[in-house]
């Protein structure tokens, strides 16, 4: 998310104990309220039970599997090469993966002739051993562009248009075809917006001029037509015109034929007076979906608060 991030979210949570329980990367179509995958209302089926489970505490991957939900956590991969305890954690709790850092420009592209793709790869690796999804993260992190964990120095460094464009794009496509039918959803831009309104947010991809997301998802679906293609964007649920200008942007390039399949939201729901009720995000949901798109939890966590309250937090996320 960056240090802006760290900011805004200290906003709503200034003082408190934050108790912050992550779930980066959700990759899933959790949509809060009982909605289905499909934008057509499917006929109302007994739920299925959860599979019997002979420990005292049943693993989260265990209830989100008997239940169609992908639960997906960030990793690391030196973590999940070197703590066996961590691995066996995520395998236990989750079922699908995303990497933090390893997919990003500036761990990715160290320079122009240079592809560090191990990191990558082991992740990849570890999932299909263990049975995960791969959700891909992410391939223009838009609001950090001009910081190194956007792109690195080298690429900042690229003013001229079309060399830049071309290093981009060849980039997305050198990416997404690698990892073509192993990972099958790619955060393709995150975090296009500005945090807090419906402004388009500054960057270092403006060499390619207004389109340049469309350029992005055109280039990621012909290195991959199956994968699912999003844009990931933060604080969507908090801000009302900010809401109102991604449902517009989206439409706009659902209706031009632009291959854009999922929309993510990145849920910080502070316990404060500001923060949006979990309940109320349903109806985002069902806004974005009306266009035909899914949409994914792709980060969450309840901070107290000056609530102070552990029993709301436990609410909240039931929610």
């Amino acid at each position: 998310m960056g240090e802006a991030m760290n900011q805004m979210i200290s906003r709503f949570s200034r003082g408190t104990n934050h108790k912050r329980t992550k779930l980066w990367g959700l990759a899933a179509v959790f949509l809060l309220a009982s909605a289905s995958v499909s934008c057509v209302p499917a006929p109302q089926a007994p739920p299925t039970p959860p599979p019997p489970c002979n420990e005292p505490v049943c693993p989260l991957a265990t209830a989100a599997r008997a239940r169609g939900i992908y639960m997906g956590a960030e990793v690391n991969a030196s973590r999940l090469a070197t703590n066996p305890a961590y691995a066996e954690a995520v395998v236990r709790n989750f079922t699908s993966v995303t990497p933090g850092n390893e997919l990003k420009w500036s761990v990715l592209r160290p320079s122009p002739t240079e592809w560090n793709w191990g990191p990558a790869d082991s992740i990849v690796e570890f999932a299909e051993a263990n049975n995960l999804g791969v959700r891909g993260h992410t391939l223009a992190w838009v609001n950090e562009s001009g910081d190194q964990n956007g792109l690195p120095p080298w690429l900042r460094g690229v003013t001229d248009p079309e060399a830049f464009r071309t290093y981009v794009l060849d980039g997305v496509a050198e990416t997404v075809g690698r990892y073509r039918g192993r990972i099958d959803r790619w955060d393709v831009v995150n975090e296009a917006f500005v945090y807090y309104n419906g402004e388009r947010a500054p960057s270092a991809y403006d060499r390619m001029g207004p389109d340049y997301i469309a350029e992005l998802f055109a280039a990621a679906h012909a290195a991959d037509p199956d994968a699912s293609l999003w844009l990931n964007e933060v604080f969507t649920e908090l801000f009302p015109d900010k809401a109102n200008a991604i449902l517009s942007f989206v439409a706009s390039l659902r209706n031009r034929g632009v291959p854009i399949h999922g929309v993510g939201l990145q849920t910080h729901l502070t316990l404060t007076p500001e923060a949006p009720a979990a309940g109320s995000i349903s109806g985002l949901v069902s806004r974005l979906r009306s266009l035909g798109v899914e949409v994914a939890i792709t980060e969450l966590d309840v901070p107290l608060g000056p609530l102070r309250s552990e029993q709301a937090q436990v609410d909240t996320y039931r929610q």
